[in-house]
């Protein structure tokens, strides 16, 4: 029993808390790419080891312990009778309440976005099969006299460029713009951002879950101005983005002057573009470790408790 007061203690402070810890590496300038990885694991951790802790509340832990759903139902037998419950009763039916809301809460946000998702289906099939023809992370060059540029995620991503933006760009500036939507689409940034997004809309009242999809959309920037940068030279990246800063933007994809602007051209004029690919993998691994450490826990104490309910 400790150590479930211990766990359910720390994965609330973790939800309320935790998000304090990769905005001050983000204060440090730590690469985007090792933030993007302890933002993600944070909040996929964070939620986790809530369900598990709601499991672990739910289960008996012993043969002297019903478990929450076992007192919840004592709870209801004493209101059918007329009866006020006791403590503990209460206690576990307002535990399996709000275990009930968060999973229909979850449910609810999930379906609302794939209900969005096949209602743009049709305009993105459009696009895919006017893209058959290239090959894979090639883009789709589409007549628009203003420099576009964006990336469409999905099992087959798509990148989607303007004439436009041949014609008022270097050649150098175009690959740069290529490289950087290419990096969205290898970096399953849409993806990351959905999950984000999704779980945010889900439980608005974490502060965890709530600061991700903002501090999430910029440090996918970030890392895909870092990843063209390395591949084309950060002048061209700088080029690339103060021509397209100022266009208007896509609804649903990511285009490469979003978010950041100025800082991301102050950090390009530096010269400042990551750390090396062993110098990332550390550190992605050590901010891995620490955002997995409370769910890890908390999972594995779930499964004793399962192994003692069933035993």
């Amino acid at each position: 029993m400790t150590a479930l007061v211990a766990l359910v203690a720390g994965t609330l402070l973790f939800g309320w808390h935790g998000h304090r810890v990769p905005m001050w590496l983000a204060d440090r300038r730590v690469d985007p790419t090792i933030l993007l990885t302890g933002w993600v694991l944070s909040t996929l951790g964070f939620v986790a080891s809530l369900f598990a802790m709601l499991s672990l509340v739910a289960l008996p832990v012993d043969e002297h312990h019903a478990g929450a759903f076992g007192l919840a139902g004592n709870c209801w037998m004493a209101l059918s009778s007329g009866v006020l419950p006791g403590t503990a009763e209460a206690v576990a039916a307002a535990g399996v309440v709000a275990a009930t809301f968060v999973v229909a809460r979850v449910g609810l946000v999930v379906h609302g976005r794939l209900r969005h998702r096949r209602r743009n289906a049709p305009h993105l099939q459009q696009l895919r099969l006017l893209a058959a023809g290239c090959r894979t992370q090639d883009p789709l060059w589409i007549e628009d006299e203003r420099p576009l540029a964006l990336s469409i995620g999905g099992r087959s991503g798509l990148i989607v460029m303007s004439r436009g933006l041949r014609d008022q760009l270097t050649p150098a500036a175009v690959h740069a713009t290529l490289e950087h939507e290419r990096a969205h689409l290898r970096g399953r940034h849409h993806l990351i951002l959905a999950i984000v997004e999704t779980l945010a809309l889900a439980l608005p009242w974490c502060p965890l879950l709530r600061a991700a999809p903002d501090a999430a959309r910029d440090l996918v920037e970030l890392a895909a101005d870092s990843q063209a940068a390395r591949r084309c030279g950060p002048s061209a990246v700088h080029e690339a983005l103060s021509r397209l800063a100022g266009h208007p933007l896509p609804v649903g994809a990511l285009a490469m002057a979003g978010r950041l602007t100025a800082a991301r051209l102050q950090r390009l004029s530096t010269g400042s573009i990551g750390g090396s690919v062993l110098s990332r993998l550390a550190g992605c691994s050590a901010v891995a470790a620490g955002a997995l450490l409370l769910p890890t826990a908390t999972a594995a104490l779930a499964v004793s408790a399962v192994q003692c309910a069933f035993a």
